[in-house]
Parts: structure tokens; C-alpha cells; sequence
């Protein structure tokens, strides 16, 4: 049996191993990465200022997750218009009340930036909610076209203790990992500084097996830093990345 390892913030980590291990893989995980919520007091200002000709985007579950500690979160929402990166958040909205009326085809911060070269947005109040590690793309692309851009981070990610990744880096060191699997920028330079920290050829240890990303900002950062991708699914979720591993390894 393929054997498949992954890191996910601790939040995702029960409900990621279903997935994969529903799909036939026998999984190792760990957590990665760790959410530290933002004031909720901070939240609440901002949650007062949005008015029916706002876009309020979110660019990730965690971050409607995160809002969703406000008594005031749904109301506030009720009159702007709603981006969600992808599937995964806008489910993350809809358990808290809130619909959502934009999802771009390409469930990354470049397909946003695309579906609102579409529109017109300039002039209009966008308000992004998302971790302190979110890509400047967005920001940046909105206000070259005229946009006014308030960017709030909902929560601040940092690298989780690097000994949860111990028994996958040993596992892998040995050569019994047929595929990892990242699912951030973060979590592949947090894993890969934790090998190297551990005395570990990273480059020499993924050759072993295959390197799978759940879309391109990852993607490229493992390329960065001299590791080959092998798999990135169309649609950046977590379904889609297990989908795609699986039919690289029936070929």
C-alpha cells in the first residue's frame, strides 16, 4: 500500500488522514503549522465598518473560522459581497451563516485576482481576511486597479514544534515514504528547515519519492528551495491533491 505523508495545522489533521486513508493510502501526519487568532476586539471594529457596497474576501477556512468567534460576524456580513477562495471556505461560511456570491475558477489568490480583473473595482472597498503569511498578490493587484484595499490579518501562523515531524523525517530518511504531500508555502519551508535541522539531506530524501503540492504558490516555493514537485492538482484542495496522487500512482 502507498504510503503518503503530510503535514496539516492541527485543526485539519483528523479530517485530512480520513480523506487520505479513505482514498487507500496508509498515511503519516503531523501538524505543521499553528493559528494564533488575532484581538477579537481588533475584528469587531473592522466587522462594524463594512457597509453593502463592500467585497470582504476570504482566503481561507481558517480565516472565516477565525471571524466566526464574533457575536456580530453574520450581521456584519449580510450586506457585502462575498469571496471565498475556494470550496473549503465557503463551506467554513455557510456553517456560520454566511453565503458566498464570488468563488473563482482557480481556487488560489492569483484566480481571485484574475475573476476581479473582470469586474469593476475601482474605487470600491475591499477588505482581505487572512493569515499575517498570506501572499501580497492580492493586495498589490487590487490596488493597481484602483481598488481601496484594507487588509486585516484574522490570525498569525508559526511553524508547530518541530518534533511532531520526527517520525515522518526518520520515515522518510529510510526511504518508506512513497509520496509527501504539502499544503502550504509555510509548512514545506517549516518541514524542510526541520530536516536540515535534524541533519537530513532534504534534496536526497524526496528523491526517494514523490512531492506533491496543493497548487502553485507551493509549488513554487519547493522549488525555491531545490525540491522537484511532481504532482499539483488543478483545483487547490486537499480532495483534489489526494485525487491527483492517487492516479500518478496507478499509472
Amino acid at each position: 500500500m502507498t504510503v503518503i505523508a503530510f503535514t496539516r495545522p492541527e485543526r485539519r489533521l483528523r479530517e485530512s488522514i480520513a480523506i487520505a486513508e479513505a482514498a487507500g493510502f496508509t498515511v503519516m501526519a503531523a501538524q505543521s503549522l499553528e493559528a494564533v487568532p488575532c484581538s477579537i476586539l481588533d475584528m469587531e471594529r473592522l466587522f462594524l465598518t463594512i457597509s453593502k457596497n463592500d467585497t470582504v474576501v476570504f482566503t481561507s477556512s481558517t480565516s472565516a473560522e477565525e471571524c466566526g468567534r464574533s457575536s456580530v460576524f453574520k450581521d456584519s456580513m449580510k450586506d457585502a459581497h462575498i469571496v471565498s477562495i475556494g470550496p473549503g471556505t465557503a463551506k467554513a461560511l455557510e456553517r456560520l451563516g454566511v453565503a458566498t456570491d464570488i468563488m473563482p475558477s482557480e481556487y488560489s489568490s492569483e484566480g481571485i485576482v484574475e475573476h476581479m480583473r473582470g469586474l469593476s473595482v475601482k474605487g470600491k472597498r475591499i477588505v482581505l481576511i487572512r493569515s499575517d503569511r498570506g501572499s501580497r498578490i492580492l493586495d498589490e493587484s487590487l490596488r493597481a486597479m484602483g481598488a481601496e484595499v484594507v487588509d486585516f490579518i484574522a490570525y498569525y501562523l508559526k511553524p508547530a514544534d518541530p518534533k511532531y515531524l520526527n517520525e515522518i523525517l526518520d520515515a522518510g530518511r529510510s526511504g518508506k515514504i512513497d509520496v509527501f504531500a504539502f499544503t502550504s508555502p509555510l509548512s514545506a519551508s517549516s518541514f524542510v528547515e526541520a530536516a536540515e535541522n535534524k541533519g537530513i539531506d532534504a534534496g536526497d530524501m524526496f528523491k526517494k519519492a514523490k512531492v506533491a503540492a496543493i497548487g502553485r504558490p507551493t509549488a513554487e516555493m519547493l522549488t525555491s528551495l531545490g525540491i522537484g514537485v511532481d504532482i499539483v492538482p488543478i483545483r487547490s484542495t486537499f480532495e483534489e491533491m489526494i485525487i491527483a496522487i492517487k492516479k500518478t500512482m496507478e499509472r
